[in-house]
């Protein structure tokens, strides 16, 4: 039995000179990548305790455009984008275990893709069947629970979305429309927490939640200098997607209620890559 093991590397060989410089080049990012999350967990110590859940959607959107605008060939930006949130993802995971429940009906496979994509492989993510019942989950944990559901106004995915209305889901709001990364005009699916802060991060679209029996939404929009449009209505409720950045209780939205509109719920905004 031969115990010499393999053969010592020829210096001049030129593929083992790369494969060194590759060796060397990960192991400079695995001390980068350490590094990043000891910051990540200074951070950590200064937010306050009861900051509740640790996504901040806005300057997350925010981080990755400029790094898929910084980068160079052959980066990818699908690459760039999938690498990053797997850091995003560990950050958080350092900061708060993030319960994700995925609820759909249609496809659920592809939703809980979706999901895992974002917060990453390591994240506890659990299909709950319906809509509402993701919605719920998310309304009764608050510091520890997200839903993904699919995009209220999508095609084929059943009108789930007016049971935005009910009392029991006031504190909803929409963080995020999932991927990321743009590849059609809206997103796939949606991220609803309860009670979590926001911010703009540009390019911002925001959602709203109005009841419109008079049908008056796009000359209430108009009047209120809002450019937006209607995208779904289930009388007398309709859904609204209005551009720019709007803060929960934003004038510009509550001013619509001058033109007839009732109710008028900001849902929350999002932003894509």
């Amino acid at each position: 039995m031969n115990d010499a093991g393999p053969p010592p590397e020829d210096p001049n060989d030129p593929m083992g000179s790369i494969r060194r410089q590759i060796d060397e080049i990960d192991s400079k990012l695995l001390a980068l990548v350490a590094q990043r999350l000891q910051l990540a967990d200074k951070v950590t110590e200064l937010k306050s305790p009861q900051s509740g859940l640790p996504i901040r959607p806005g300057r997350e959107v925010a981080l990755l455009r400029r790094l898929v605008a910084e980068a160079q060939a052959p980066l990818e930006r699908e690459l760039v984008v999938e690498l990053w949130r797997a850091l995003i993802a560990a950050s958080l995971r350092r900061q708060r275990v993030i319960d994700v429940v995925v609820g759909g009906g249609r496809d659920p496979t592809r939703l809980y893709d979706i999901a895992r994509r974002h917060f990453g492989a390591r994240t506890r993510i659990k299909d709950v069947g319906e809509p509402q019942t993701a919605l719920q989950k998310a309304v009764e944990n608050p510091e520890t629970t997200v839903a993904v559901t699919w995009w209220p106004a999508a095609p084929g995915v059943g009108a789930w979305w007016p049971a935005l209305s009910e009392t029991r889901f006031q504190s909803l709001r929409l963080l995020a429309g999932l991927p990321l990364l743009n590849t059609t005009d809206d997103p796939e699916a949606a991220l609803f927490a309860a009670s979590t802060p926001e911010g703009a991060s540009g390019g911002d679209i925001s959602m709203i939640f109005a009841n419109d029996p008079n049908h008056r939404i796009q000359r209430a929009l108009s009047d209120g200098g809002l450019e937006g449009k209607e995208i779904a209505r289930a009388e007398p409720r309709v859904l609204v997607k209005v551009h720019g950045f709007l803060a929960p209780e934003d004038p510009r939205a509550m001013a619509l209620e001058h033109s007839g509109i009732k109710n008028v719920r900001v849902l929350g905004s999002y932003a894509r890559i």
